[in-house]
């Protein structure tokens, strides 16, 4: 959530600042801001709504700085305003801060401030930070220790970083809890330095970059000073930025989105190839765990938000089937408050696509806090939650821009079900025969994806068709059932139509009493042993002349003759179809906001990484 980029170097900043944020726009764009030393004064510019407002606004000052601070805005205190964006400054305008992140005592810091005379402008919990800083100045403390004094008094999680006309030629920034990265860069002949919330922001222009620990905080100024809060001088390991410019450029797509959708099958070959060696062997080189303690596990607990808990409930599924070991599927910010019940033999699993969600990240410190090992799978193996794990599986989706999951929730799908099979064969539960034939269908993933990706009409119509509803609700069962809430979430998240998805078993014990004409269902029921169960499901819409929706196994007629409109997709094992029968879904969800006219990459009221609870 929120986004913070700053420069310093050759280049005139405001236009580094502005493509910075462009590309850290999905992290929030309720409102965006910079404040640029510009001639040795501070100048700042703020704007309510998207980046392009910004820029606009921009071409109206005259702007000569190479040393600035940016920001793009996911509300927590105070509604999206001018006056609630950031940077803040304190009342002199000599000092600009940003932050990402909650000061959770903000208001017992902004109580004192207000007893000592400052006056607030916005309601946002940040600007305690500014005024913070101008007190402990009028103290006669220099910059440096005001910003280092300040750090002390917050509470919370946060990354900050702050420029002044006091000392033109720095920027200050501070990591505890929420990501912040400084990265080298070298533009005609001369060294640049970034501060991001993230890579895209410096991609392609620097070269390395460093990964700010919690607790430390420094500053740029003739190289880069990097300290702990305790005092001590600390020596970066810089590692090279190996993301290339094309994987976060939307290129001949309307959408990051689509774009990433169809980026489905090259990222499941991805994997397969590197987790599937000769001879059926599975391989998680990056785990870190011995295999003798994963053989003696007893129970393995997930916990996850979102689109990775829907991951982590098939996951569930395809644990128990094949490893045969005891596994809970759980909301992290449920796990990490209700006391969860854990013994030596539970394996906590943590499942985030940035690395940084804030309730997954909890629920990791509540197991460690009762000595339990935790195992991560993230799409960042330098984020929060894959440095404080025990093990970790790297997800390999690649960046992921739009705000809507869909490569990561695959690529989650593929590694936990590789994991299962690891687990199984590591407890001896799966057997030579049984791997081979799973290892062949799994081979095939990568075509099967295509042939979907490649069946757009049926998908169209569907999306047609429902794109004026108010309500559709998903059913599934068994493994489909976490993809009739993944199907559901998705068509919220960006199309803004209510959509829920229920186990089909549950349909009759209350949510049948939504079933009308204008409010259609969404049956995911491809071949397998629930296939029969589901017709049941069917009938009962069809009796209550409810429009069917039906995503099937191609041939079969039976569900076909029963249903409204069909998409079908090719024959796979029932335990695979999870991988194969959400790409209708997602792009279902796709075209429908398209068709509604919705900013598909930018769904209102949301962030694409939640770093704060």
């Amino acid at each position: 959530m929120c986004g913070i980029v700053g420069y310093i170097g050759p280049k005139s900043v405001d236009s580094v600042l502005i493509v910075g944020l462009q590309k850290l726009e999905y992290r929030g764009y309720d409102s965006a801001g910079i404040a640029i030393v510009n001639r040795k004064e501070l100048t700042t510019a703020k704007e309510k709504g998207r980046i392009v407002d910004l820029e606009n606004r921009l071409r109206t000052l005259k702007i000569d700085g190479h040393v600035g601070i940016g920001h793009t805005r996911w509300a927590t205190h105070g509604e999206p305003s001018r006056r609630n964006a950031h940077p803040h400054t304190n009342k002199a305008g000599s000092i600009a801060v940003v932050h990402n992140g909650i000061i959770e005592n903000y208001a017992e810091l902004k109580n004192e401030l207000k007893r000592k005379g400052y006056l607030f402008e916005s309601d946002t919990d940040t600007e305690v930070i500014p005024h913070l800083i101008d007190n402990y100045l009028k103290e006669g403390k220099k910059l440096e220790q005001a910003f280092m004094e300040t750090l002390g008094r917050l509470e919370g999680k946060y990354a900050v970083a702050l420029v002044s006309e006091i000392e033109p030629e720095r920027i200050y920034f501070a990591r505890n809890g929420a990501p912040l990265i400084i990265a080298q860069g070298e533009h005609a002949g001369k060294p640049e330095y970034f501060v991001a919330s993230d890579v895209p922001a410096f991609v392609p222009l620097a070269k390395t970059a460093y990964h700010l620990h919690d607790r430390e905080w420094g500053y740029i100024q003739g190289g880069f000073h990097l300290f702990s809060y305790e005092g001590a001088k600390l020596a970066p390991h810089f590692e090279p930025v190996t993301i290339l410019a094309s994987e976060i450029e939307k290129g001949d797509y309307e959408h990051y989105m689509l774009k990433e959708i169809y980026e489905q099958p090259e990222v499941a070959k991805r994997i397969i190839a590197r987790r599937l060696k000769e001879g059926n062997v599975l391989s998680f080189e990056e785990l870190r765990m011995p295999r003798d303690f994963l053989s003696r596990l007893g129970k393995i607990v997930i916990q996850a938000c979102g689109t990775s808990l829907n991951a982590g409930m098939v996951a569930k599924l395809h644990i128990e089937q094949f490893a045969h070991i005891e596994t809970v599927a759980d909301y992290s910010s449920e796990f990490r408050y209700r006391n969860p019940v854990v013994g030596g033999d539970t394996l906590v699993v943590g499942i985030s696509q940035s690395g940084e969600t804030a309730d997954t990240l909890a629920g990791i410190h509540e197991a460690k806090a009762k000595f339990i090992k935790v195992l991560s799978f993230v799409n960042n193996l330098n984020s929060t939650i894959a440095r404080e794990s025990d093990g970790i599986i790297d997800l390999m989706a690649g960046p992921e821009i739009g705000v809507a999951s869909t490569k990561a929730y695959t690529a989650q799908l593929l590694n936990l079900y590789l994991f299962s099979l690891y687990m199984g064969d590591i407890r001896w539960k799966l057997s030579d025969e049984q791997k081979a034939e799973i290892m062949r269908e799994i081979r095939r993933l990568p075509e099967l994806m295509q042939q979907v990706l490649n069946n757009l009409d049926p998908i169209k119509k569907v999306a047609e068709f429902i794109k004026d509803k108010n309500s559709v609700l998903f059913l599934g069962r068994t493994f489909n059932y976490p993809t009739a809430l993944e199907g559901a979430l998705k068509l919220k998240e960006i199309s803004y139509i209510h959509a829920e998805g229920y186990a089909a078993g549950e349909f009759k014990h209350g949510p049948i009493a939504l079933v009308s004409e204008n409010v259609p269902v969404i049956v995911v029921a491809p071949q397998g042993d629930m296939r029969t169960k589901m017709i049941s499901n069917l009938q009962e819409v069809k009796a209550r002349q409810g429009k069917i929706i039906s995503v099937i196994t191609r041939g079969d007629d039976e569900i076909r003759e029963l249903s409204d409109y069909v998409v079908d997709i090719p024959p796979t094992s029932e335990h695979l179809s999870p991988l194969i029968s959400v790409l209708p879904l997602q792009l279902i969800a796709y075209y429908t906001a398209v068709y509604r006219g919705c900013d598909v990459d930018k769904p209102r009221n949301l962030a694409k990484s939640v770093t704060v609870e």
